[in-house]
């Protein structure tokens, strides 16, 4: 006992109200004690650890000579003609995708079908991604231009000739440009959800990409004085050409 309260005698620093100090001290030590009876913090610590991963947690991209690898959860079948897909309407991620293959491949629509899905994650990605979308201009020339995007999830498919591709389901920003007073920082306009045309809202953009494609992940900063344009912003990288020439449009979709 004296030992204690040695040591409750160190601890006390008022020189006004001691037996308040001291009472409140042998309380934070009670509620201490108490703590340490009533729960293990080795026990709670466990909880908030991440998971051990091992080989089986993901799985490689066949034939991608740059690693890409797809990581859990996976293997959730989803067919394209159902009502919806991660919330979004079957048919609008039908027709994503079947504009994917037709830029990238050429692929006609009889030879897609009703193929199934692979989600790979359960929750959207809700993030801004920059990207670039490889098409053909008018001089038949293939050139890639650069679009902004938020991601609503990602997925695996597999084409009409078996061959898997892992993509994303994006929701691509309305008008793309420059800034006034410098060409190398690019701009970006949303859709108004207030925005209609003869009565009806302006549905989104959808399109189907490849993960391949995603340059950044982006953020946005509001553009003065109008509440749906943006500058967008990269971490660890400094736009440094000029975006105009790049830029892209909603018609190369």
């Amino acid at each position: 006992m004296e030992r204690v309260i040695g040591v409750f005698l160190k601890l006390i620093k008022s020189k006004s109200k001691g037996g308040q100090n001291a009472s409140f001290l042998v309380e934070q030590f009670a509620i201490h004690n108490y703590t340490s009876m009533a729960i293990s913090i080795c026990d709670e610590v466990n909880l908030i650890r991440p998971k051990p991963y091992g080989r089986e947690s993901y799985m490689d991209h066949p034939n991608d000579p740059s690693g890409v690898q797809l990581w859990k959860p996976f293997h959730q079948f989803v067919n394209l003609n159902n009502d919806s897909v991660e919330g979004v309407g079957g048919p609008s991620v039908k027709e994503a995708l079947l504009k994917y293959y037709q830029r990238t491949t050429g692929l006609n629509g009889h030879e897609f079908g009703d193929s199934v899905v692979i989600k790979n994650e359960t929750s959207r990605g809700n993030h801004y991604v920059m990207f670039t979308c490889p098409y053909r201009n008018n001089r038949n020339v293939n050139v890639h231009s650069w679009l902004i995007s938020t991601v609503q999830f990602y997925f695996q498919h597999v084409d009409f000739h078996g061959f898997p591709h892992f993509l994303a389901f994006v929701e691509v920003m309305k008008e793309h440009d420059a800034a006034g007073h410098d060409s190398s920082v690019p701009i970006v306009k949303q859709q108004s959800q207030s925005t209609h045309t003869l009565g009806h809202q302006m549905q989104p953009t959808y399109a189907v990409i490849s993960v391949n494609d995603i340059c950044y992940q982006v953020g946005l900063v509001q553009y003065p004085l109008n509440g749906n344009k943006f500058y967008v912003i990269t971490p660890y990288y400094i736009f440094n050409n000029n975006m105009c020439i790049t830029k892209g449009n909603l018609s190369i979709l």
